[in-house]
């Protein structure tokens, strides 16, 4: 998806303008330009009716042709554009217009378990993390815990990097003891959890 990537922050952000912008009225008019089952049909039935004309070369059927075409090519768009939308929430709509399921890449390894998070310090006494390289990982998600770890509700998202190496942990609340694990990422493929760190109050 494509704001999977951005802080906690700027997401607010992102969303905030949609809400902004998707009124009652627009998302009304955006569900009107969906043809109903109805209205493709009949779409599809005009077309479908003017291609006898076209072939036999009636100037007059050749342009209600094209023009039916026209019609039915910007339905279908529309029709199919919707079932992609839907697949983050349901893939199995668009699988029913014919669309494959995604099948993972032979030549990607599955991705493993970090076993080696560990948190560093620079030279001034700023925590970052660290974790060797995961193949087949295009990023890194890390998450972090204030409460009891046992329990997963307790965990939230911090960051996400294109680099295994030095993460900042800038923004913990450091007043509190912080639970830390990462997992290897690409696309929308997520591997296992890491082993669990503590970064201590100061």
């Amino acid at each position: 998806m494509p704001h999977n990537n951005l802080p906690h922050p700027d997401m607010i952000t992102k969303s905030e303008e949609t809400r902004q912008i998707l009124t009652p009225d627009l998302y009304a008019y955006m569900i009107s330009l969906i043809p109903t089952p109805e209205r493709y049909a009949e779409l599809h039935k005009r077309f479908e009716d003017s291609v006898t004309g076209f072939f036999k070369g009636d100037p007059a059927m050749v342009k209600e042709c094209e023009d039916a075409r026209d019609e039915l090519n910007k339905a279908w768009s529309v029709v199919h554009g919707v079932s992609k939308a839907v697949s983050p929430i349901d893939p199995t709509v668009q699988q029913k217009f014919g669309a494959a399921k995604h099948k993972a890449s032979t030549n990607s390894p599955a991705l493993t378990a970090a076993k080696d998070l560990k948190v560093q310090y620079d030279k001034n006494g700023r925590p970052h993390c660290s974790v060797s390289k995961l193949p087949g990982a295009r990023g890194y998600d890390l998450w972090f815990c204030e409460e009891e770890p046992g329990i997963e509700s307790n965990w939230n998202f911090f960051e996400w990097s294109s680099n295994c190496q030095g993460i900042s942990l800038a923004g913990l609340n450091r007043t509190k003891t912080n639970y830390l694990k990462i997992r290897g990422k690409r696309g929308n493929t997520l591997g296992p959890w890491s082993n669990m760190v503590v970064l201590p109050p100061v």
